[in-house]
């Protein structure tokens, strides 16, 4: 099953920080140009300018975005901004956040490193598909840098919890590093060296299989990195860094777990019409109009709530596009997808909210190609739905196609399957903050020594 190792994070040095919260960013793929710029003026250390550097004009290959991340990150080990802990260590990782509910959730998790499986092995699983411009882009910058940045987000299994009991002394104590998140949620870090502890830590994750809740482009850009140095290294013991990747683990029976939707933006259609759209939407879906007052601090929470309570009886989705009416869509038949998926394919993919939307309004009703919608020609993905209304009416985007989350049992069983969701098919709240621990590929050395 899964290999677990303990390793020697390299982490911002707090003597070297004024606020060590301006140092962080979310995960990469999150991060708009605004913010991008947000994130470069708050430090001058902060980790977006290793994870997404900007880009120049003049960028060409080997002075470039990844380039500039390489010799930031250099630079900053060389003047101990980044400092490695001198010896392996597993992190756990808290993240304290407020439910839709105003309840307060703390999802406990712990990070190190895992050893990188084949997807067909069934020790590693995923549930999303892949697009090849995120996967080059991440291969690319850990060629340049040789570290991993970002944990992948891993679920497993355990209804005893016995991970969660077996650190709770550790989390009594103060942590190593205590950080708000642009949204306001805290994340807590504690290093654990102790060896007993991480043996029983490796014990307990080794004996269950893995899912990939989050982070797909870049395990399988991790897989892609590994058998490339394997190649230049042909006698391989199976134990060198570069086997392996930096990965979360969070538990499934973990109460603190939320998985919220990613909404779809669609922009640059030709000849677009809502009306024409409306009507052609009619053939498979009960169209019903609500009026959506747009003033305030969130006129996207009470569609959402409306969503909600009809995703509990059929599925549905919300479609903006402008002014003040939202349509929500309720599907008609479901056995209509199954015009649109091999007869092997599973009940559970076929009638995802996500697959009905991809498959049946993208490709079949508004005539994206798969291509295209890999390409992202005519999509955008954002997590935020209020976001995404203002984008249309900004006039950036000609639709917002609202969405419900993908449930954690829906992820396991397509999981199981050996199925794929479409991209951004789930998203688990709160979202991991980069540049807590970096785990560093240094040649030469072996996992966990």
């Amino acid at each position: 099953m899964a290999k677990i190792v303990p390793f020697r994070g390299l982490r911002y040095n707090p003597e070297k920080l004024e606020n060590p919260a301006a140092v962080m960013a979310p995960p990469y793929d999150a991060i708009s140009p605004e913010e991008q710029e947000s994130l470069y003026q708050a430090s001058p250390f902060n980790i977006v300018r290793l994870i997404l550097a900007k880009t120049s004009a003049g960028d060409v290959p080997g002075d470039d975005r990844y380039s500039r991340a390489a010799a930031d990150f250099q630079a900053w080990q060389e003047e101990e901004v980044l400092v490695r802990d001198p010896e392996p260590s597993l992190y756990l990782y808290d993240q304290s956040y407020v439910g839709m509910d105003g309840q307060e959730l703390v999802r406990r998790g712990i990070i190190a490193l895992a050893r990188v499986e084949e997807l067909s092995s069934g020790v590693v699983k995923a549930h999303e598909k892949t697009l090849s411009g995120p996967k080059t882009d991440r291969m690319r910058l850990t060629l340049a840098c040789g570290a991993n940045f970002s944990p992948i987000f891993a679920l497993y299994g355990d209804p005893c919890c016995a991970l969660e009991s077996l650190t709770h002394k550790v989390r009594d104590n103060r942590p190593d590093l205590e950080v708000p998140d642009q949204d306001g949620n805290k994340h807590r870090l504690w290093r654990v060296a102790d060896e007993s502890a991480i043996h029983k830590a490796q014990e307990l994750l080794g004996k269950k299989p893995l899912f990939i809740a989050d982070g797909h482009h870049r395990y399988e850009t991790a897989l892609a990195y590994r058998n490339l140095m394997r190649e230049k290294h042909p006698d391989f013991s199976g134990k060198e860094l570069f086997n392996f990747v930096l990965m979360y683990f969070s538990n499934t029976e973990d109460r603190g777990l939320t998985l919220r939707p990613i909404h779809r933006l669609v922009a640059n259609l030709p000849g677009f019409e809502l009306p024409s759209v409306l009507k052609a939407l009619t053939a498979f879906f009960q169209v019903d109009r609500y009026e959506v007052l747009m003033e305030g601090d969130s006129p996207a929470e009470n569609v959402l709530k409306i969503l909600r309570g009809k995703g509990a009886n059929s599925r549905t989705l919300g479609l903006y596009g402008g002014g003040d009416q939202v349509f929500l869509l309720s599907l008609k038949d479901p056995k209509v997808m199954d015009r649109f998926f091999d007869e092997k394919a599973s009940k559970v993919l076929k009638t995802l909210d996500v697959s009905i939307l991809h498959r049946l309004i993208f490709e079949h009703l508004l005539g994206i190609a798969p291509e295209a919608q890999d390409q992202q020609t005519h999509l955008r993905y954002l997590e935020y739905p209020d976001r995404a209304m203002a984008k249309v009416r900004g006039g950036e985007a000609q639709m917002a196609f609202l969405m419900n989350p993908t449930s954690l049992s829906e992820v396991r069983d397509v999981a199981n399957s050996g199925e794929k969701m479409p991209p951004k098919s789930s998203f688990f709240y709160p979202q991991l903050l980069t540049g807590l621990v970096i785990n560093k590929i240094v040649e030469g050395e072996r996992a966990g020594e």
